[in-house]
């Protein structure tokens, strides 16, 4: 259950159009080279960290544009006029806190710019406190921030929604379990957080949607059946997970990441994605593992192909979710097993070649560059889970150890993540 609303500032609560302010100072190329001096080497986030004087960020500037020193001076010292509050802040704020939710800030700011503007953060007396960077010398998206908000205010963080500008600090905040909204607009904030929060009621338990196929469905290659539901991966993760979460089991035998199957395109994984979704809203984690059954000769496409599947269901599933739920869930991208060289005893053996063993294993690699590129979690099980004789489905002790690395990604440690290299170990 939402009980916290966490919120940006820059951007969000207030005006922050440092561009059209530089324009409104001087003219067109004084204005880009002084912009580029103080903003575009990152010099400006030292002023949030606060671990340097204003002197000192400001010979940072000089040295990018020695000849526009009284220029940069004078940007500098007139920051204020680019600070405005926008005028629905307060009353979203006091909105918020009439029906109980408690509002906190979590923001990269300067005393600088707090000091030059005061009148315009006028709102932090309606919330109920939060951190800022230069009080604490971290910056988002380091994940030393968001503990310190955790820390400070004693917060579960499953129980905070939390607003930001940037995807980056948004990918930090699900690390740790929040959830998050991208502010884009006004209206879309209000619309999305509507959302999330109507959504929100009688939520009390953190969901696990795991989309996959035959291996989530819990295919028995030893009986052609069904392994018992307490041997599934998805029954294991439960126990393993316990009581504050619901592990949902989405497993369709035969479906890949994109791609129709003669005589059945219903198995095309874009196709059931946001029924899924819709089905199970709202959803907090989504495990998505497929990609065995696009390495079958009948499809006869390339890694690179069953990669770019995989990035078209996640970008499906991202672009959904907010209008079904408000908020993008985690995602964690799974590599499935990996087919074994020698599949000649296999039963599937007139749908595989060589090639599919290969493929099975050059998906992993390419999975984690997606992940990385959309900011979401990577579990590699290619090698890590046991297959059974068929080649292509998990032993009962496969189950356990697919188990086992999915409950390590949901429960592992944000301060691990390097957000430098966008969440991808």
């Amino acid at each position: 259950m939402i009980r916290n609303i966490i919120f940006d500032i820059g951007r969000v609560l207030i005006d922050f159009e440092w561009q059209e302010y530089m324009k409104s100072l001087f003219d067109a190329e004084t204005a880009r080279t002084v912009t580029a001096a103080m903003w575009g080497k990152g010099y400006w986030s030292e002023l949030d960290i606060a671990l340097l004087s204003d002197d000192e960020i400001l010979e940072l500037f000089y040295s990018e544009a020695p000849e526009y020193k009284k220029e940069i001076r004078e940007a500098f010292d007139r920051v204020g006029e680019c600070v405005k509050r926008r005028d629905w802040a307060i009353p979203l704020i006091d909105s918020l806190k009439e029906k109980g939710y408690r509002v906190l800030y979590l923001s990269n700011f300067s005393e600088h710019v707090m000091g030059s503007n005061p009148e315009a953060l006028d709102f932090l007396s309606h919330m109920d406190g939060g951190v800022f960077s230069c009080d604490v010398n971290i910056i988002k998206p380091s994940s030393g921030i968001y503990a310190e908000l955790i820390r400070k205010y004693d917060l579960i963080p499953e129980e905070c929604l939390f607003i930001d500008d940037h995807g980056n600090n948004i990918a930090a905040a699900r690390k740790f379990g929040i959830k998050g909204i991208r502010f884009d607009s006004r209206e879309q904030l209000e619309a999305d957080l509507t959302k999330a929060l109507d959504k929100d009621r009688g939520h009390e338990r953190i969901t696990v949607l795991c989309y996959g196929d035959s291996n989530t469905y819990g295919y028995d290659p030893q009986t052609l059946g069904r392994y018992p539901y307490e041997k599934r991966w998805t029954t294991i993760l439960a126990g393993m997970l316990g009581d504050r979460y619901e592990v949902i089991a989405e497993g369709l035998n035969g479906r890949t990441t994109a791609f129709d199957r003669k005589d059945a395109p219903w198995k095309n994984g874009l196709a059931s994605i946001i029924p899924c979704l819709g089905t199970h809203k709202p959803v907090d984690i989504l495990v998505i593992m497929l990609g065995t059954n696009d390495c079958n000769t009948e499809l006869g496409v390339r890694a690179e192909d069953i990669a770019e599947g995989m990035a078209k269901l996640t970008e499906l599933a991202e672009k959904a979710s907010p209008g079904l739920q408000g908020y993008i869930p985690e995602i964690i991208i799974t590599a499935p097993v990996a087919i074994p060289e020698d599949f000649s005893m296999s039963p599937f053996v007139d749908q595989l070649d060589s090639g599919s063993a290969q493929k099975s294993r050059d998906i992993a690699p390419l999975y984690a560059r997606i992940a990385a590129a959309h900011h979401l979690k990577f579990v590699n099980a290619s090698e890590d889970a046991e297959v059974s004789d068929d080649c292509e489905h998990l032993t009962a002790r496969g189950h356990e150890q697919l188990a086992k690395l999915i409950y390590d990604e949901i429960t592992r440690d944000p301060a691990s993540y390097d957000m430098s290299e966008k969440l991808v170990p």
